[in-house]
């Protein structure tokens, strides 16, 4: 059983998923990364948008799941993302997430289609129906071309929802959001990227899925213990530097740059999965190269 997301506070990387030249699982590479990585980080984001999640078969994203919660061992909590375009296949991924014992199940918004509000409602009302589990919503405006509302989210946290990544990079709706759903106990307000963390903190936020900390975990981590402690000066001169790592991963969701840097720092996550390209020696040898600017971070 993984450990419970109540009152949870800190990182949790958006963790990357290693593929074999087939396109399959590469378990081994998985367990060894997840042996690195666990112990450095508060809590684990699985199969989301690095984790190549949109792009993995419905059995591929159960297979990962079962592979992290048995690797993590209930040591720290794990969160799960089941969001696929259908409902019924969120709900069936949910469903056997659920049968792991996980923290919670997270889903992006019904993306492709253009929807509106009342698609929205009705997707989550039915996931929050189908499983006992916490359940967040996964807010990712630019790639499912829906933005939800702090009005939308304070009337589901009514119905039952445990939480939202937000991930639009809107300071100003995280502000809202968190102003919103103060009222509802142990609802959490997490923001999906390290480059808005600090002012995220002060504005009330609880906690981060990053992808910067499958590489340097402490550069996040610098950022939470430098602003719990009052220091603001140094959480704000790590800010700095996560967004300069952030500009150096490339535009995107940078799942091949992750495949790459994780060598660099010894960890061979294997190839991305199609039609995500591996970087090219030449691309993988400058990302070295631009890395050691930053081994103060290993």
């Amino acid at each position: 059983m993984s450990a419970s997301m109540s009152n949870f506070r800190g990182t949790m990387p958006a963790l990357i998923t290693p593929f074999d030249s087939e396109g399959l699982v590469d378990e081994a590479k998985f367990r060894t990364f997840l042996d690195w990585l666990v112990p450095q980080v508060s809590g684990l984001y699985v199969a989301g948008s690095y984790g190549s999640g949109p792009i993995m078969t419905a059995e591929q994203r159960k297979q990962v799941a079962e592979i992290v919660l048995d690797s993590v061992a209930g040591r720290l909590p794990v969160v799960v993302h089941v969001g696929d375009p259908d409902t019924s296949t969120t709900i069936d991924l949910a469903r056997h997430a659920e049968t792991l014992r996980v923290s919670g199940v997270a889903s992006l918004t019904p993306y492709y289609y253009l929807h509106g509000r009342g698609e929205i409602d009705c997707h989550f009302l039915a996931l929050i129906d189908a499983v006992s589990s916490p359940v967040y919503l996964y807010n990712n405006p630019k790639y499912t071309n829906y933005c939800v509302t702090a009005d939308q989210i304070s009337w589901l946290a009514e119905k039952g929802l445990a939480g939202i990544k937000d991930s639009s990079a809107n300071i100003q709706l995280f502000y809202e959001l968190v102003a919103a759903t103060k009222g509802f106990e142990d609802f959490q307000v997490i923001v999906g990227s390290q480059t808005i963390l600090l002012p995220a903190l002060v504005g009330g936020g609880r906690g981060c899925v990053s992808g910067l900390s499958n590489l340097y975990p402490k550069v996040v981590n610098g950022i939470f213990d430098a602003a719990e402690a009052g220091d603001f000066e140094r959480a704000l001169s790590i800010q700095r530097e996560a967004n300069e790592l952030r500009k150096l991963t490339g535009a995107g969701i940078p799942v091949s740059f992750y495949h790459s840097a994780l060598r660099y720092r010894g960890i061979d996550i294997g190839l991305p999965k199609a039609p995500l390209l591996p970087k090219t020696e030449e691309e993988e040898a400058a990302i070295f190269e631009a890395l050691d600017r930053y081994r103060h971070f290993e």
